[in-house]
This record gives structure tokens, C-alpha cells and sequence, in this order.
């Protein structure tokens, strides 16, 4: 009998005795605990490198590698993923917001395509009329079925100023189309603020990245200096990020109470409180769509839940899950979803998105509002706005486009508007 036979026979008896006490051991973690399926991999190894023909030059470690993300995919998470020495790299970027490429967050299962999940306001991908839940079929003609998340992304991304072909699917039009985008060098300014007619502040937020709470806070004590008398706070398309800057800017509007709280599958639920600097109870309203997700709905739902101010716009996304980056020794790493949050009422999100106070939808072909682009200024961006529409949807189109108003900001004005007047007249 050949070596493979009997390697194939002790492994098949191994999995034998070990299913018969796998309901006992499930629960128990640590390496002894694990030692049953320690081997099985370990024989799998020996059998794969011993007898592999395949072209494919191998060693442990990618063996190892390809053990991790098949445990990561078994999941069927799309927020839990396995990330390569250069995955870990690239989402280091990602998350500093400084890389090259198309400005997408994309999310894939197994045997399913590429999803768009959210996208950076201003970059390729947006100003082309991608939005979340499209289907990525294509890229450069690759199939997405076969291919990992991070092949996809590592495909998306590349020098700024080169292209990228991609095949789009869109559920609610039941059609596909191709689109040619160039990649753009992505840095985003994460706060961004102006004084509006009527003495309103607008702070535009990007994303919930380290210390962006200090940039919040320096802007609206701008603001308050300067005869501030209502807020609103733009959250549109914002992915969401770490979770304890949402504490942090939840704080500032809300005076007392737990802002958030997160439930892990083992211990007991764990709760956040306010904290710092309380800026006051002037009018307040939030704007949300379908791109503001994870930190973004932990701010909305905090505000709403204390009906502390309004909520304009359009149902959030509805990623209500905590998830951690664990680093691992060859520097890869493993994102894993570890917990569930939930808002101060104890509801949870996920799947579900919060609902505006005020529903105002915005048409798919309406990408431009004021502010919209996060990494120019506002002077740059008026002088170069007709031209960025022109070279995106062309001369005839842009000017239809140039004229058209940000409906949901307008909302949010007159409700600020109408909240003032309100409070001068109960004095």
C-alpha cells in the first residue's frame, strides 16, 4: 500500500474519533483543546506537499495562509476577512485614508461576487454613479466569483491616473454596464466646516478616523465664536470607523447617559457612557443616507433615541457589528466580528438602517451637493466644479446637473431655521 493510502486512512480514521467528541469539546478553547484539529491540518500539509503536482510552488506558510482564510470564509461574514502581509499594508492605508485607487469598500462571500458596501465621497467610484449594493461582476475582465476580497481590492487599487475597467450590476434596474474609471490618488480631509445663511453651522464629516474628535471640537468652537446658533452635522456617506470617536462626538450634543453599548458572545454587555465636553442644546440636525454606516448609525441612533435633534435624508445603512484587527505573527492578520451594538433604547441596526425623522430622497443621477467633495477646498471646489461634472457626465448633462440643488441640505436649513424661531419665541 502506498504512503498517500495510508496517510489518507489514518487521517479518515482521526476525523472518525474526533467527530464523536466534538459536541463535548466545542466550547473549549486553547491550544490542548485544539490539538485533534491541529493534526488534521498538520496531515493535510504532509499530504499536500508530498504529493501536489500542481504548478503552484508551495510552503507552509501559504498553506497556512490559505488554512486561515478558509476558517475566516466559513463565517459567511462579510465584515470578517483574512488579510495578507500586503492586505494588512493596503488596509493600513485605507484607514489613514491615503491610498491610490478607485475609493470603494467592497465585501465579498463565498461563490458570490463583489459587493460595493460603501464608497469615499468625491472619489472615482462615487462621481461615477456607483453606489453601495452594486455588484462588482467584473474587473479588468476578471470574474469576481473567482477571485478572494483581497485579490478584488489589490485589482481596484494602482497608480492615480490609470484605469480600471469594471462590469456593474444594479439589482433595482435588473441590467449590467461597463465603467471606465481612473484612479486618483485618495486623501481625505475628515472634517470640514462653514457658516450657513441664518447663523448655521455645517460640519461635514467623512469618517470616524483616530483623534477626528479634536478636529469636531476645534470646528465647533469656530463656530459657536462666531454667533453660532443651530447645527447641522452632515454624516452622508460616511463608512462609519472607531467606534469610541463616535462616543466622543455623541458626547458633545448629548448631556447625560449611555451613548452606545456592545453585546460580545461571552460576558456581559459592555456599555459606553458620554464623556468630555458637552457643547450645549442648540438645534441640531443630522444628515444620513444609505452610505452612513457603523459609527455614523451609532451617532444618529444616539441622537435620535435622546431626541436630541432631526434626522434628514434617507435610511442609513444598517451595520449595527464590532469587529477587531487582529495582527498574527508572519504579518498577516484576521478582522473578526466580536460583538453587536446597540443604541441607547437597545436596538440594534443591523440589516436594518435607522429611518429619518424627515424622508428625503435625493435622484440616483444627483451626486454633487454642496461640500460633497471632502479633499479640496471650498473655493477650489466652486471654481472647479462645472469642470469636474463635465469631465464625469459630460457638457450637456453637467449643465442640468450645475443647476440642481442639495434637496436634503435645503430640508435641514429650514428645519434648523424653524427650530430657532421656535426657541426665540418660547423666551
Amino acid at each position: 500500500m502506498s504512503n498517500l493510502s495510508i496517510k489518507k486512512i489514518g487521517v479518515l480514521t482521526f476525523l472518525f474519533f474526533a467527530s464523536i467528541a466534538q459536541s463535548a469539546e466545542e466550547e473549549k478553547t486553547g491550544f490542548m483543546s485544539n490539538i485533534k484539529q491541529l493534526k488534521e491540518i498538520s496531515d493535510v500539509m504532509d499530504i499536500i506537499q508530498e504529493n501536489f503536482v500542481g504548478d503552484k510552488k508551495l510552503d507552509k506558510t501559504i498553506l497556512m495562509q490559505g488554512a486561515l482564510k478558509g476558517m475566516i470564509e466559513t463565517l459567511e461574514d462579510p465584515h470578517s476577512n483574512y488579510f495578507s502581509k500586503k492586505g494588512m499594508e493596503d488596509l493600513e492605508g485605507q484607514m489613514k485614508g491615503e491610498y491610490s485607487g478607485v475609493g470603494m469598500i467592497i465585501r465579498k462571500g463565498a461563490n458570490e461576487p463583489v459587493t460595493v458596501e460603501l464608497l469615499i465621497e468625491g472619489a472615482p467610484a462615487f462621481n461615477a454613479g456607483i453606489r453601495p449594493n452594486d455588484k462588482v461582476l467584473y474587473i479588468d475582465g476578471k470574474s469576481t466569483y473567482d477571485i478572494e476580497l483581497e485579490e478584488a481590492s489589490r485589482l481596484l487599487k494602482g497608480d492615480a491616473g490609470t484605469e480600471v475597467k469594471l462590469k456593474i450590476y444594479r439589482e433595482s434596474e435588473k441590467k449590467d454596464r461597463d465603467i471606465v474609471l481612473k484612479r486618483a490618488d485618495i486623501k481625505l480631509e475628515n472634517v470640514r466646516s462653514k457658516m450657513l445663511d441664518g447663523n448655521i453651522g455645517y460640519i461635514k464629516l467623512t469618517q470616524f478616523a483616530e483623534n477626528v474628535d479634536k478636529e469636531v471640537g476645534r470646528e465647533l468652537d469656530k463656530l459657536i465664536s462666531q454667533g453660532m446658533e443651530g447645527l447641522i452635522l452632515d454624516l452622508r456617506n460616511n463608512p462609519g470607523g472607531i467606534i469610541g470617536q463616535a462616543v466622543s462626538i455623541s458626547s458633545m450634543f448629548i448631556k447625560e447617559g449611555v451613548i452606545v453599548s456592545e453585546r460580545p458572545k461571552k460576558g456581559e454587555e459592555v456599555f459606553s457612557y458620554r464623556e468630555g465636553k458637552y457643547y450645549g442644546d442648540f438645534p441640531l440636525v443630522i444628515l444620513i443616507n444609505e452610505g452612513s454606516a457603523s459609527a455614523s448609525e451609532i451617532v444618529s441612533g444616539a441622537i435620535r433615541d435622546y431626541k436630541r435633534g432631526t434626522l434628514i435624508g434617507e435610511k442609513s445603512y444598517g451595520k449595527g457589528s464590532v469587529q477587531v484587527l487582529l495582527p498574527l505573527p508572519d504579518q498577516d492578520g484576521v478582522k473578526l466580528t466580536i460583538a453587536k451594538y446597540y443604541t441607547p433604547k437597545g436596538e440594534n441596526i443591523h440589516g436594518k438602517g435607522i429611518k429619518p425623522d424627515i424622508l428625503v430622497e435625493e435622484e440616483d443621477d444627483y451626486l454633487f451637493y454642496d461640500g460633497f467633495v471632502t479633499n479640496v477646498d471650498d473655493k477650489a471646489q466652486e471654481a472647479s466644479k462645472e469642470k469636474i461634472l463635465t469631465s464625469i457626465v459630460g457638457e450637456k448633462e453637467a449643465k442640468k446637473l450645475i443647476k440642481k440643488e442639495d434637496k436634503q441640505l435645503k430640508t435641514a436649513e429650514a428645519a434648523i431655521i424653524s427650530m430657532i424661531k421656535e426657541r426665540k419665541n418660547k423666551k
